[in-house]
């Protein structure tokens, strides 16, 4: 077998060979494929290194020779296995001989496994044969394609180096052009610094001059402001006598105002009584009207029903009578209007003509208000005229209809006022100012004077209202005042319009009234109707606040302002829109009128600027010329007048234009060819001006004529060009072509000085300087001169300590300019040497300079202003003392720090010491100017001792001011374990509560017990438990601090107060626009204060100011006001600092010493406490958080209904905490979520069992606060007592009659109790164990009704007897048939289930008016419930005697037999029926029979009323002879005769007592 396996093995071998040879044939073109991809191989274009071929070419090989030891490990393997079988086979031969067969078998079984676990290998030999074949290609593959690309690896290292060199070379020459822009740059930046310091010199020359210009200008204007100022103080004054002689004046009004108050109210007094004596007499009338007709049997409502409503409907037919004869007066008067005034148009032309002037002049100039009350009086004096016109003319039955109704109104009128007259009962004692109609008080003018004249001469042909409509609304100006209608916009306005074109605005008209209103268009003004139409559509009625739109149209014919009124008519009356248009106009300002040049040297040329502008919307031509007596103005005006054909002027190109020299005409600046193409009729005009013109030093820029356009500017340049030292005047007019703008005119003003050599700065300002410092500035000279000059700088000899000047000696060249350099040191001593040029109170320092110049007399002069102050900051103490201070705690105190200089100061506290804290800013800091700061030095020991150390305050300029600081620091016996507690946000309403330890840290021989104590602010949210207390040396105690944020009751208070104020307000402002129904008072009342406390409202009603002390805690208002607060309270911050004291040393409990506390040893606990607005509010109960249930009687159960909203932005779950379980209260329902705003409602139960006072605590929670609600309430025991014990009887009562018995319940508790009333045969099934353990065993409910009514009836059957009460319970009996053993059981119960008293109710009933009761019972005491005629069924016949049993018995007494005696009634039952008889007789038949055993009857006969009873006594006396124990028995009949006869069989029974016989 092993030379089987040696010649397979090489044909197994020749196959991967065959197989590898065809695969690499296949894969000969997939390899350049392969490495074109760089994730899988290098890219070959970029090269190989040596080190990347060793590394490639080294896996390769790797791969190879780990597949070859892999080979040879399995090969050995092998061998091993062969040798193991070989050796398996050898033993199974040798078992097999020696006939082994369990170790034959064991081998076979042995070999087997050996054989597959060979089989097995050889086909991982296979496999790992192929596998080495194929890394064995692989890495004659690698080796191949490296061959390939060797020569390109090659050159492309070549051309890498090449790349290298190429990029050095780029580099060194990039390098080289930056090191070259890098110095352009640096060049340019200098360059531009110089730049920009020149520009900065020129900058600062310009500002300086400016500066020396407006001083220059604020010394001339500070005359003028002077004198306006005393002119305006002058005027203030004059204004404030005029307005308090006003005040005096309406102080004296407001007096006689309140006065007339006061005489009103009694007017109105009178008139109500007066009102109310009349309804008084109208009912009397009425009713003695009423009972005339009821006695004459006429139906008086009916009568009077009628009577009213003929009243009415004659009161209707009056109105309409009136109303059309108001109808008819108003279309004659317009008729006769209209007809008068066609006749004066037709009879006069001119007339109309002037009156349409006339009216256009009237509604431009008088207001709208104005013209309407005037049209208004204009109409009704021509409806008056034409009345009298048409009565003169003939016209006879209008003019009577109108006279009628005239002398009706006059009567009426009269009427009113005779009634007036005699009901005034009480008259004020002067006039009352509402008598009056208010009016605004105008000053009269000359011009409304005359149109006031002028207007009541013209008549207006408009459509106008009518009188009916003016009275109207006169009558209704009390419901609504002003216009019915409002406009938006209130004036319709059409600005700046041009003729012939079209323009049209929309507006609104809004209903305002308080009913449906509609609107109507009558017509706009006379003076607009060419112009002006309105687009209307009518929208109907229309409801309060509802508006329609219109829309105006203007057509403007004309260059002119048009205004006027869009007249409209309305339910209530007319009412007007205005409408103005105004043409475009041109509206010409300039920025100043006097310009000012200030002082210049000659030769110097400056230039201003006058900015006119526009504000117009129509442009203009202008020209700026001096005032000269009019050349130039007078050319100007010819220039605009001669060219008639165009409006427009020629303007003039500023850019082309030169500036005008001194002495030229202005008009001459332009070349003749513009000015002849402007107008060449001109241009001889123009030459002869300019002759006429003489040169100033003023002289006029580019722009002099021009036009300036809509809403546009333009600047006109004015220059000063001085020849002659001295001030130079001159007066510039500006014309425009437009006629309506007026000339303006400019004023100009200049100095001029003649000096060769001047300073540009005369004034050096060095502002603000402090002592010890150096101050330096620049002197420049400017020269005129033609040649250099020598000059010197002198300082005055009081200054040269402290002012230097370098160079003291220069040259100036010709032309040119000079600089020096001033330096100012302030000393110490500078108002010692110059007091004369310093003001030690003020610190202004004014030294004046010279400039001496060589050949020159006068110098130039110079001054040099300055503020010199110190830099010193103040301590207002000079040594802090910080006192004794805990190591637990920190010491502050404050320190104020004062900057003494007149310059802003910064400052510092430098190398402060660890245990100093320095605030604000850390100790840093800028003072301004003489401000004062407060600076907080906190004090921090880390351990005991004395403490002294020095603060440096530190400033900008390096000067140092020191603060001496004490302190004494101490360890104090007992220590907090917190000293700072922040609570979270605490809703108010809700509690925090946070847990500190109070600790005895003495220790040594010096230890002891030590006191405490808190001590909390009053009316403060904070709670301390305990306050005081006692801690052993080494122990702890602990401390709860409370935080329970609540409204304060001042807060509260002050609230409502503020709100009742407010209330007063406005019902003050409410009361005051009313209006007075029959005074017509238009003005509001005003409310005046007394001398006193009250108030007088509009009514004259007096109410004292109210105070916080009228509000009571727990009031509606109280409680509404705390809500409201709830509602909106916002988040709060509060800080306490509480003290904790201790005792010095320990205290003997037993001892009366009060302990003595440390001051220095007192610690101190910070409270940071946070109020946030309660998430959850109780609404019901008025807000209390205490439910009090009251007293309540045991074993009832009381409901109480609580309602919490919930006034936050979420949603919160509500949770409840656990009640005692034995205890009396219980929550019956479920907490849930609720929403914002929403609210739920909580059920509490209160049941106690115990007579005594309960008291829990429920706390209702969410997720941001809990409600604690306090539940208490007392148990009771009821305390009841009946008036009747035992029983009730009612005896004989007749059939199908009722007979009643009363009984009292006494309530003697101290609550109200709630009872019921049972009644056994109601309830036999729930009530009868209770009732027997009560009553007797023999106690039962007899028989009732047939008809099913219960016999006894109870009223009433429950209810509540209050505290100390008492209440009747009536008991009624009604039987239906006869009995006599009815029987029931009367129990009254409280609703806590006990039993006040049980009564039995007993009652008989018979069928006739007669009765006989008092014998022994000789039947069955119970009766059947079913009626007898049921079961007797007619079978047993009707006795005809009734039986009556008597039993006697005698006793024997010393020997002697004692008689025996009983009774019988005989009754007479009282009955309401009529025919029932009043009386009943009885006699005893067959008696002898009965006498003769012994026994005695008395009465024999006898009668008895109704309702009485009558005895019978029956006695037996045993006779001589008698045996003992022996019975004797007799009968006797008793007839009984009432309504019926009935007669009773009478047994009398006796026997004697046997143990008695002997």
């Amino acid at each position: 077998m092993a030379n089987i396996a040696d010649l397979s093995t090489p044909a197994s071998e020749q196959e991967p060979h065959k197989i590898g040879a065809q695969e690499h044939t296949d894969e000969i073109g997939t390899w350049d494929d392969i490495f074109r991809f760089e994730d899988d191989f290098p890219d070959w274009s970029t090269g190989f290194d040596s080190r990347t071929k060793c590394i490639w070419k080294t896996e390769f090989v790797q791969n190879v020779s780990s597949s070859r030891d892999e080979l040879k490990a399995f090969q050995l393997h092998v061998t091993n296995l062969e040798e193991l079988r070989d050796k398996i086979e050898v033993d199974m031969e040798r078992e097999r001989q020696s006939e082994n067969s369990v170790a034959l078998f064991r081998l076979r079984a042995q070999h087997k496994r050996v054989c597959a676990e060979l089989q097995a290998e050889e086909d991982l030999g296979a496999h790992l044969a192929m596998i080495l074949k194929e890394h064995e290609l692989e890495l004659c593959q690698v080796e191949v394609e490296l061959g390939r690309f060797s020569s390109l690896r090659q050159e492309l290292e070549l051309e890498e180096k090449n790349v290298q060199s190429q990029d050095k070379k780029k580099q060194k020459l990039r390098l080289q052009r930056e090191k070259h822009v890098i110095k352009e740059r640096r060049h340019k930046a200098q360059h531009d610094k110089i730049e920009y310091n020149k520009a900065l010199q020129l900058e600062l020359d310009v500002q300086s001059k400016q500066q020396q210009q407006a001083l220059a200008s604020h010394r001339k204007v500070a005359v003028y402001l002077k004198q306006t100022l005393q002119r305006m103080k002058q005027k203030e004054a004059e204004a404030e006598e005029r307005r308090k002689e006003l005040i005096k004046k309406r102080q004296t009004a407001v007096m006689t105002l309140k006065a007339s108050f006061a005489a009103s109210q009694e007017t109105m007094c009178a008139r109500k009584q007066r009102q109310k004596a009349y309804e008084q007499k109208q009912r009397e009338r009425e009713q003695i009207l009423r009972e005339s007709l009821e006695a004459k049997g006429l139906n008086s409502t009916e009568l009077i029903h009628r009577q009213r409503l003929q009243e009415g409907f004659n009161k209707k037919i009056a109105e309409f009578e009136d109303t059309q004869r108001v109808g008819q007066m108003e279309i004659v008067a317009k008729l006769l209007l209209e007809q008068n005034m066609k006749e004066r148009y037709r009879k006069s032309p001119v007339l109309s003509h002037e009156r349409k002037l006339d009216e256009k002049l009237h509604e431009n100039l008088l207001p709208p208000s104005a013209l309407t009350r005037r049209e208004e009086r204009h109409v009704m004096s021509s409806s008056r005229a034409s009345r009298v016109r048409s009565h003169s003319v003939g016209d006879s039955d209008v003019s009577s209809s109108l006279d009628s109704a005239e002398l009706k109104w006059g009567e009426r009128g009269e009427m009113e006022n005779e009634d007036e007259g005699e009901m005034s009962l009480a008259q004020p004692e002067f006039t009352g100012l509402w008598e009056h109609k208010h009016k605004d008080y105008t000053a009269p003018s000359d011009e409304n004077i005359q149109l006031e004249t002028s207007y009541t001469t013209i008549k207006t042909d408009m459509n106008k209202s009518l009188v009916s409509k003016l009275a109207k609304k006169t009558v209704k100006s009390r419901e609504s005042k002003g216009p019915p209608f409002i406009s938006k916009p209130e004036v319709i306005l059409f600005k700046d319009c041009d003729v012939g074109k079209i323009y049209k605005k929309k507006f609104t008209l809004t209903n305002v009234t308080y009913m449906t209103n509609y609107c109507k268009l009558l017509g706009v003004s006379q003076n607009l109707k060419d112009y002006v139409s309105v687009s209307f559509e009518p929208p109907g009625p229309m409801s309060a606040g509802m508006a329609c739109e219109l829309e105006v149209i203007f057509r403007p014919l004309l260059d002119v302002d048009l205004g006027g009124m869009i007249h409209f008519q309305s339910a209530t009356g007319p009412f007007s829109v205005s409408i103005k248009c105004s043409k475009k106009k041109c509206e010409v300002v300039v920025d100043q009128c006097v310009v000012d040049f200030g002082t210049h040297v000659v030769g110097q040329k400056v230039s201003r600027v006058i900015t006119l502008t526009n504000r117009g919307a129509l442009g203009t031509g202008y020209m700026l010329t001096p005032i000269t007596n009019g050349p130039l103005q007078q050319s100007f005006t010819t220039l605009v007048s001669g060219k008639t054909d165009s409006a427009e002027m020629p303007s003039v190109n500023v850019e082309n234009t030169a500036e005008i020299p001194s002495g030229v005409s202005p008009v001459s600046s332009r070349s003749p060819d513009e000015v002849l193409m402007a107008d060449p009729g001109l241009v001889d005009t123009t030459v002869e001006q300019q002759s006429s013109f003489e040169p100033t030093e003023f002289s006029i820029g580019e722009a002099y004529f021009g036009d300036v356009g809509p809403f546009m500017s333009v600047k006109l340049p004015i220059i000063f060009t001085p020849t002659i030292p001295g001030e130079a005047k001159l007066d510039f007019q500006i014309t425009f072509s437009q006629p309506s703008c007026e000339p303006i005119v400019v004023s100009v003003c200049g100095v001029a000085e003649s000096a060769p050599v001047w300073v540009t700065k005369p004034n050096i300002d060095l502002k603000i300087c402090m002592y010890d410092r150096l101050y330096q500035d620049s002197i420049e000279v400017q020269s005129r001169a033609s040649t250099a000059l020598r000059l010197t700088f002198k300082v005055c000899k009081e200054m040269r300590n402290h002012m230097s000047i370098l160079p003291k000696t220069g040259f100036i060249q010709a032309k040119s300019s000079f600089s020096a350099q001033l330096k100012f040191l302030p000393r110490q001593s500078l108002y010692a040497d110059a007091k004369s040029f310093f003001n030690k109170d003020t610190g202004v320092l004014e030294v004046p300079l010279t400039v001496q110049v060589a050949d020159q007399v006068k110098p130039v002069l110079f001054t040099v202003h300055a503020v010199v102050t110190n830099s010193d900051l103040r301590f207002d103490h000079t040594e802090v003392d910080f006192g004794h201070c805990s190591i637990y705690e920190s010491a502050q105190i404050a320190v104020r720090l004062t900057n003494c200089s007149l310059l802003p100061q910064e400052f510092g506290f430098v190398g402060n010491p660890k245990f100093i804290d320095i605030q604000p800013n850390d100790g840093f800091g800028t003072l301004l100017p003489s401000q004062c700061m407060e600076i907080y030095l906190i004090f921090s020991p880390s351990k005991a001792g004395e403490y002294n150390f020095t603060l440096a305050c530190k400033t900008s300029i390096n000067r140092d001011f020191l603060l001496s600081c004490h302190a004494t620091s101490i360890q104090p016996s007992l220590k907090l374990s917190d000293c700072l507690v922040e609570f979270g946000g605490t809703a108010v309403g809700d509690r925090t509560t946070a847990v500190l330890y109070v600790e005895n840290i003495s220790a040594g021989p010096e230890a002891a017990a030590r006191l405490f104590t808190f001590s909390v602010p009053e009316n403060s949210d904070i709670t301390i438990t305990p306050t005081s207390g006692r801690v052993l040396p080494g122990q702890k105690c602990l401390v709860q601090v409370t935080f329970s944020p609540t409204l304060s009751d001042d807060v509260i208070n002050a609230e409502a107060l503020h709100r009742r104020e407010e209330f007063h307000t406005d019902t003050s402002n409410c009361q005051h626009t009313e209006p007075d129904a029959k005074s017509k008072i238009e003005a509001p009342l005003l409310l005046v204060k007394d001398h006193g406390s009250k108030m007088m409202s509009a009514n004259g009603s007096p109410f004292h100011s109210s105070s916080p002390a009228d509000i009571q805690a727990g009031s509606f208002e109280y409680l509404a006001v705390k809500a409201s607060l709830l509602h909106s309270f916002t988040e709060r911050h509060v800080r306490y600092v509480i003290s904790c004291f201790n005792s010095s040393s320990d205290l003997v409990l037993e001892t009366s010493e009060e302990p003595r506390y440390s001051t220095h040893q007192t610690l101190y606990l910070e409270l940071r406490c946070p109020a946030i607005r309660p998430a959850l509010l109780l609404i019901s109960d008025s807000g209390h958080n205490t439910i009090h249930f009251n007293q309540v009687a045991v074993g009832q159960k009381v409901l109480k209904k609580l309602v919490i909203q919930n006034i936050s932005s979420e949603t919160v779950k509500l949770t409840s905490s656990l009640l005692d379980v034995t205890g009396p209260f219980s929550v019956l329902n479920a907490m849930r979520s609720i929403g914002p705003e929403d609210t739920h409602m909580i059920l509490i139960a209160f049941t106690p069992s115990l007579a005594k006072k309960y008291y829990e605590t429920l706390e209702v929670s969410c997720s941001q606060m809990s409600l604690e609600l306090a539940l208490c309430g007392e148990a009771v025991n009821p305390i009841i007592t009946c008036s009747n014990e035992g029983h009730i009887n009612f005896d004989y009562v007749p059939v199908n009659e009722s007979a009643s018995q009363v009984f009292r319940l006494q309530n003697m508790s101290s609550l109200d109790v709630q009872f019921s009333v049972l009644l056994e045969s109601h309830c036999l099934t729930e009530q009868n164990d209770r009732i027997q353990s009560v009553m007797d065993s023999t106690v039962h409910v007899g028989p009732q009704n047939y008809s099913g009514m219960s016999v006894f009836c109870v009223s009433p059957s429950g209810g509540a007897i209050t505290s100390a009460g008492a209440l009747d319970i009536t008991v009624t009996f009604h039987p239906d048939h006869e009995s006599l053993r009815y029987r029931d059981v009367l129990t009254v119960q409280l609703m806590n289930k006990q039993t006040v008293c049980a009564l039995e109710l007993r009652g008989s009933s018979c069928r006739h008016n007669m009765f006989v009761c008092g014998g022994d019972p000789v039947d069955v005491c119970s009766e059947s419930l079913i009626p007898s005629h049921i079961y007797t069924s007619g079978l047993m016949k009707h006795e005809d005697s009734k039986r009556l049993l008597l039993t006697l018995r005698s006793e024997y007494q010393e020997g002697r037999a004692i008689v025996a005696t009983r009774r019988l009634h005989v009754g007479c039952v009282y009955s309401t029926k009529p025919t029932t008889k009043k009386t009943v007789e009885f006699t005893w038949e067959n008696i002898s029979p009965v006498e003769q055993q012994g026994f005695k009857v008395a009465p024999m006969q006898g009668s008895v009323e109704a309702g009485h009873r009558c005895p019978i006594t029956i006695s037996w006396m045993p006779p001589s002879g008698l045996a003992p124990n022996s019975v004797v028995q007799a009968c006797a009949l008793l007839t009984v005769r009432g309504d019926e006869t009935d007669v009773y069989r009478v047994t009398l029974m006796a026997h004697t007592d046997k143990n008695t016989a002997t």
